[in-house]
């Protein structure tokens, strides 16, 4: 992400943080530095922390986009990247294959899950001043589709 912001001249700043406490600390001073946007990878501390994060970024008008449709469901305003389900799925077969069926894992092949739809909190999205209509149509031309979901507070 770096070198392609870097390639296109887009100005960036980096912070980190290791826990909830952190990473709120982190978001308020991007908030503060009024950032256009927030990107985080998949990563756990941050998914633990969205619960805590996402309502100050709606209220601050700020995008957080991440790298796997979960966080969407915690609150942020985009998710798209790794699909655990099917991540799952695939890693079950591949492991049957080789305890069962006793393939040669130096000939199992690599596997390149396709990811074909961004998932849209609608609620964060309409928060933060975005229209759906034209999230849909942005990802319509790249030919990805658009899931739409709200913010689940409790998984139960």
């Amino acid at each position: 992400a770096k070198a392609y912001l870097d390639a296109h001249n887009i100005s960036y700043v980096e912070k980190t943080g290791t826990n909830t406490d952190e990473i709120n600390s982190a978001v308020d001073k991007l908030i503060d530095e009024k950032v256009e946007a927030i990107f985080t990878p998949t990563d756990n501390t941050i998914m633990t922390a969205e619960l805590a994060i996402y309502e100050d970024l709606a209220d601050a008008g700020i995008p957080h986009y991440c790298g796997a449709d979960s966080f969407a469901l915690n609150g942020a305003f985009f998710g798209y990247g790794v699909d655990y389900d099917d991540l799952g799925a695939e890693t079950a077969n591949m492991v049957v294959d080789l305890l069962v069926n006793g393939a040669d894992p130096a000939k199992t092949p690599v596997v390149i899950l396709a990811h074909e739809a961004a998932t849209i909190n609608t609620e964060t999205c309409e928060a933060i001043g975005i229209k759906l209509d034209d999230v849909k149509a942005a990802f319509g031309n790249l030919g990805i589709g658009v899931v739409e979901i709200t913010t689940a507070k409790s998984f139960g």
